[in-house]
């Protein structure tokens, strides 16, 4: 899965031009306002990428104009406990599982036919698996009715555990791999994000369902410094 945080459309249209199966579009710790997502949810259509969205923060407002604009998903970041959880699957759901309102403006032309009788069971309810209070309610957290999806974020759960952002820590380690264990005894989908590529091929042979492997912006950057390397030696 792409990792988007520029916020420019053309770079979705080039992920799916490289091969990529999903996108995610980063409004929390990426670039853009509401307009530059909606532009590269366009551009993820026209990519037939299906695209997630991480929102600045797990508030239901925020879930439900990621949705309304056209995401197939939504990562909702920060939570600790399962009564977080719930609420995020309450925002991106319709009564009577939820309590999303009407509007799905650019959703509804993602979906052949009735948006409102599908969405429910469409849309990815995603959280992030990233604090220690979520660590230790995992289990509940993963029990929650409706709950989809679990993306894990070893840089700030190696802060939350560790105080420093080592993702090969062993209790960093230790913790991905119990909730790829749970995940699978649970039934959810288990994303992770790897800064790298030597951090992601183990992931791979471990299981995981998605991986994302750097950011956009990392991979432009990476490359120039490569070049610039090359060239001057």
């Amino acid at each position: 899965m792409a990792w988007v945080t520029y916020g420019v459309p053309i770079i979705v249209e080039q992920m799916g031009e490289a091969g990529y199966d999903a996108v995610l579009i980063d409004s929390q710790h990426g670039l853009g306002h509401h307009a530059d997502l909606v532009n590269c949810l366009t551009a993820a259509r026209a990519a037939r990428l299906p695209a997630l969205v991480r929102p600045l923060t797990p508030d239901a407002g925020l879930i439900g104009a990621a949705l309304d604009a056209g995401a197939q998903g939504v990562v909702s970041p920060l939570v600790e406990n399962v009564g977080d959880v719930e609420a995020c699957v309450r925002a991106g759901s319709y009564p009577p599982r939820g309590a999303r309102s009407w509007g799905p403006y650019r959703g509804r032309f993602l979906i052949d036919g009735d948006y409102l009788e599908q969405a429910n069971d469409w849309v990815i309810n995603c959280v992030q698996i990233e604090t220690r209070g979520a660590m230790d309610n995992l289990d509940d957290i993963l029990k929650v009715d409706g709950l989809d999806m679990v993306l894990v974020g070893p840089n700030d759960l190696a802060l939350a555990l560790t105080g420093a952002r080592d993702i090969r820590k062993p209790e960093v380690v230790e913790a991905c791999n119990e909730i790829l264990k749970e995940t699978q005894e649970h039934s959810v989908i288990a994303a992770i994000f790897a800064n790298d590529i030597d951090y992601a091929k183990p992931l791979i042979a471990a299981g995981w369902d998605v991986i994302s492997v750097g950011t956009d912006m990392g991979l432009l950057g990476g490359a120039a410094a490569d070049v610039v390397k090359a060239l001057k030696g």
